[in-house]
């Protein structure tokens, strides 16, 4: 019978262990450039494509201080190419639209290319809407955005748990939100 006992609290403290790192939020990887910094966090898993292969897709904030000026931006890395359903009809040339979820609240978000095709920043026209947009991912904790990838063309929705990125943020000036 203690042996019994022993083994149920030894499995309900790991099973309590394990949860709690669950619990924790995903890690942020960060790269650090001169005046730049970028925070990415991965989704939660990663989408499959036909072919069995796993893309992992990233969300981004990427910080710049030039002088006394501060931006952001938000990126999003679906981890390759998109469906040209993506690109909305109402939408401007070149921009698209990801229905995201953010605080329990879905939303159209509107989207560029940015850099290259598989990577997107927020359609901010100012400084101060990408801020706000920035917080409300922060306040959230957990958002999420749905897309379709081209080789599958199945509409996909990655989860990213944001819980860690404002403290990471803090740790670096380019990142200052005030």
């Amino acid at each position: 019978m203690l042996m019994s006992m022993s083994k149920l609290n030894v499995s309900g403290l790991v099973a309590i262990v394990l949860w709690s790192s669950l619990c924790m939020g995903q890690e942020v990887h960060v790269t650090q450039g001169k005046g730049v910094v970028v925070l990415s966090v991965a989704a939660q898993k990663p989408y499959q494509l036909l072919s069995g292969e796993g893309k992992m897709p990233m969300l981004s904030v990427e910080c710049a201080h030039k002088g006394k000026k501060v931006g952001h931006l938000v990126e999003f890395s679906p981890g390759g190419s998109l469906v040209e359903e993506n690109f909305e009809v109402d939408a401007k040339p070149g921009e698209l639209t990801f229905n995201m979820t953010i605080g329990g609240t879905k939303q159209m978000t509107a989207w560029v290319p940015y850099g290259d095709t598989v990577t997107f920043t927020y359609f901010g026209k100012s400084e101060p809407e990408r801020l706000k947009f920035i917080q409300s991912l922060l306040s959230s904790g957990v958002v999420s955005i749905e897309f379709k990838p081209f080789l599958t063309g199945v509409p996909t929705t990655s989860v990213f748990d944001l819980s860690k990125l404002r403290d990471e943020m803090d740790k670096y000036p380019e990142c200052a939100t005030k």
